[in-house]
């Protein structure tokens, strides 16, 4: 028995030109060839099949634990798009160099500290935010916001939502039973489930009246309207095709909105 061991430990790794060796076994057409030792993968030889020579234990723990740039973000400064880790909180842009926050904030009581980030931010009931505009990618509101708010993904109002300034995002969703308010909201789509008041409306795209949502409006400029059940409206209505940003992006958004009505500013700041 052990010199049948040691036969076979001759037989699965070698050395040759001083690098250790072991033999491997192509899992598709079953051909044996020789491989580094530390080798993690291989073409066969035989079937020019690829494989992979890690333990499967081994890969499916390193697939957990290896970091995965899996979340795209564009630079506010220069425009470039590029992917980052998930859990990373801050970083920097390939093109540009300036940094990046990724940070995510959570806003309770009085506030009024910048807040710029690539993350997320979340007003929550009864919270103040009175400082300068809000840049985000995602803006969950429930508090009274006096500035601008600015999301790249987009702006919710989940419950009591007042915001002073103006509201730019390509999607703006006003959650069911939440009761919202902004001086002048852009967006390409604007789904409305709750109630909304505001002086401003540019839906480039969509405006949705779910059933029993509201909205009040001085004037809304839209696309194309679509109302389901009981759904309410009032304001002085526009519907016609409207020009379409080429990127989504806030400041197309903005573009676009400016030359479609020139003749009245966008917001009230």
């Amino acid at each position: 028995m052990e010199e049948v061991s040691g036969n076979t430990e001759r037989r699965m790794s070698r050395q040759k030109n001083g690098i250790s060796q072991k033999e491997v076994h192509c899992p598709h057409c079953g051909h044996a060839q020789w491989e580094s030792r530390t080798a993690l993968s291989t073409f066969c030889r035989q079937c020019q099949q690829y494989f992979s020579l890690v333990p499967k234990r081994k890969s499916e723990l390193l697939s957990r634990t290896r970091p995965v740039r899996d979340r795209f973000v564009r630079c506010p400064f220069c425009g470039a798009g590029q992917y980052v880790y998930s859990a990373a909180l801050s970083s920097g842009c390939i093109a540009c160099g300036r940094g990046l926050n990724l940070l995510s904030y959570q806003v309770r009581g009085r506030a009024g500290e910048r807040l710029k980030t690539l993350g997320d931010v979340e007003f929550h009931p009864h919270c103040e935010y009175r400082g300068p505009r809000v840049e985000a990618r995602q803006v969950r509101i429930s508090g009274w916001v006096d500035a601008e708010v600015r999301g790249s993904e987009t702006v919710q109002f989940r419950k009591e939502g007042d915001v002073k300034g103006g509201v730019v995002a390509p999607d703006v969703e006003v959650c069911s039973q939440a009761t919202a308010s902004s001086a002048a909201i852009v967006t390409c789509a604007l789904r409305i489930a709750g109630h909304l008041e505001s002086d401003r409306i540019v839906a480039l795209h969509s405006l949705e009246m779910v059933d029993g949502g509201s909205l009040r409006a001085g004037r809304i400029l839209t696309g194309c309207i679509r109302m389901v059940g009981r759904a309410s409206l009032r304001g002085k209505v526009e519907i016609r095709p409207l020009p379409q940003p080429p990127v989504v992006s806030l400041p197309a958004l903005e573009e676009v909105a400016r030359r479609i009505v020139p003749e009245e500013p966008l917001f009230g700041w």
